[in-house]
């Protein structure tokens, strides 16, 4: 199980850094590295897990009601649950319908439609009395920042290899000035990536071919 600590050693050997000269470029470049993968979909970084209760005549949810919430890069799905865990999935609709629906005379009961906007989710029609549990199904989702060098996470574990491939880079093409072997890391991360993305596919694909309406 690696840690931030194996992938600075690792990079700081690819670039014979023996001295701790690059130690700075180096954690920065794992930080953007991440930052720069999270935007994208895989079997590990998908969730079910992020969910929060309704609130009595409140239509927007954010950081207060489950910290996830602004950092969520796509919902792919959302579920309503109620107190005897019966689940109903809520329709996505656009920011534009549900602000037009969603004025002062706007009604309450049981929330059908949900939509994304400015870091919150908007439920309408907005929640009555009855409080009910809001699932989401998202990804990517982003984690918390690896803070120390003792430090793990699905990145440092299951994606090490792409992340020390693109931090690699970005090492050699923005600190070293070296073309030709950003170029290699570059490649190398592209492998990596195309490899996850099989991963990806095979463990959460059917095998079968779904018809689409055109």
């Amino acid at each position: 199980m690696a840690t931030l600590a194996d992938i600075k050693a690792d990079i700081a050997d690819s670039i014979d850094d023996t001295t701790g000269e690059y130690a700075s470029q180096i954690a920065k470049a794992i930080t953007k590295a991440i930052r720069y993968c999270e935007r994208k979909t895989f079997y590990f970084n998908e969730t079910r897990d992020i969910t929060f209760p309704t609130v009595s005549g409140q239509e927007w949810y954010g950081a207060a009601d489950n910290a996830n919430i602004p950092t969520l890069v796509r919902i792919q799905a959302a579920f309503r649950e109620d107190a005897n865990s019966v689940r109903l999935p809520l329709n996505y609709d656009t920011p534009i319908s549900l602000e037009m629906l969603a004025d002062n005379s706007a009604i309450r009961g049981e929330p059908s439609s949900y939509t994304y906007f400015g870091q919150r989710i908007r439920l309408y029609p907005i929640p009555a009395a009855q409080v009910y549990t809001i699932r989401l199904q998202s990804g990517p989702y982003r984690l918390a920042a690896l803070a120390s060098d003792t430090d793990s996470n699905v990145w440092t574990i299951e994606a090490v290899d792409l992340i020390t491939a693109r931090a690699k880079y970005i090492v050699y093409k923005d600190t070293l000035k070296d073309a030709a072997m950003a170029a290699e890391a570059l490649n190398d991360f592209n492998d990596q990536q195309a490899a996850l993305d099989a991963e990806t596919s095979a463990r959460n694909g059917s095998g079968l071919i779904a018809p689409t309406s055109f």
